[in-house]
């Protein structure tokens, strides 16, 4: 008798295939208890998401470890020309950075067309819809040098990084340093990416299937 309960008791019981125990009323229903936690599956999955997306958003910067005044600039730099990038290929109107390397400064410039005398005259004007103040570089950190599109280093006043109506970056290195230490910051024109080495170089890295 005993032994033929116990057997009825294990043909009411079911386990599904994800590990979850399910039982049967007496009238045949199956009665479902949900599945708690998460898989490793599921927990390997959202790791490896979350690795691929900050690969994809922190800059390269090899063994090099940088003050956080440093790391702070290079976070503004990259974060504008992205904006600036999305909304000059967004509206198809052209955007320039302008670097100011006298002041230590750094903001973003809208192109602006104006008729006069029945002639269309272009110019540049702040864009306050994407940075609402110039962006001035912590005490000690200076741009050293920006090298533009045409090879030309510019050492002092104002250089541009231009930014086309597709998006696309001419003007490619700057160099930001701090007491003895530089950084070299390698733009790429076609994804904006921007990837950080030690020291100051000058030749441009173009890296494929390697973003930064």
């Amino acid at each position: 008798m005993g032994r033929t309960a116990r057997k009825a008791a294990k043909e009411n019981m079911r386990t599904s295939k994800a590990g979850t125990l399910n039982r049967i009323r007496p009238g045949g229903a199956l009665i479902r208890h949900p599945e708690r936690g998460f898989t490793l599956i599921e927990l390997i999955v959202t790791l490896m998401i979350i690795s691929v997306i900050l690969a994809l958003t922190l800059p390269k910067i090899g063994n090099a470890v940088y003050s956080s005044d440093l790391k702070r600039s290079i976070r503004q730099i990259r974060a504008i020309l992205s904006v600036a990038r999305s909304n000059a290929a967004m509206e198809r109107i052209p955007r320039r950075v302008v670097c100011d390397i006298t002041k230590a400064e750094i903001h973003i410039e809208r192109e602006v067309s104006e008729d006069e005398d029945g002639e269309s005259i272009l110019h540049y004007e702040k864009d306050n819809s994407i940075l609402n103040r110039t962006y001035k570089f912590p005490e000690g950190v200076r741009i050293e040098d920006v090298i533009t599109e045409t090879g030309q280093k510019e050492l002092e006043g104002e250089a541009y990084l231009r930014i086309g109506a597709n998006g696309m970056i001419t003007g490619n290195i700057i160099h930001l340093r701090k007491g003895d230490e530089k950084y070299t910051l390698f733009i790429n024109p076609l994804t904006g990416n921007v990837t950080i080495d030690e020291g100051y170089l000058e030749e441009y890295k173009v890296e494929i299937g390697n973003p930064s």
